[in-house]
């Protein structure tokens, strides 16, 4: 089984890892990122799994995050496996891989985020 999740934008600068905003700047948008994807999960019926295999697939356009900003960024969403029980825990235990890979796209509304996590 495969949980596919799409955003329409890149995390949020504030937390990704070369931000340097005050916890509080980080507040809101965690908020956020974390309610779209309690949504989308739930919207899913997603079964339990034991240990996942996470996959980013960007659509950028302009200059692309660095893979571990884009890593960091999406730790808010990867908690959310966490918070609706599908996963235990987030360690490396049952997170055993996490990939990136990016797409060029033209015009900025192309532009989106894919999270796909699987079952080992």
């Amino acid at each position: 089984m495969t949980i596919r999740i799409e955003y329409s934008e890149m995390p949020p600068k504030e937390l990704r890892g070369n931000s340097r905003a005050h916890w509080r700047a980080k507040l809101r948008p965690k908020e956020n990122l974390q309610n779209t994807t309690l949504f989308e999960l739930r919207g899913q019926d997603c079964p339990s799994m034991g240990r996942i295999n996470v996959k980013y697939i960007a659509y950028y356009c302009g200059k692309p995050i660095d893979r571990d900003n884009l890593i960091i960024g999406m730790k808010a969403a990867l908690d959310c496996f966490v918070i609706d029980g599908i996963i235990e825990d987030d360690n490396p235990n049952y997170v055993k891989s996490i990939e990136v890979e990016y797409h060029r796209v033209p015009h900025k509304k192309d532009v989106k985020l894919i999270m796909e996590v699987s079952e080992v």
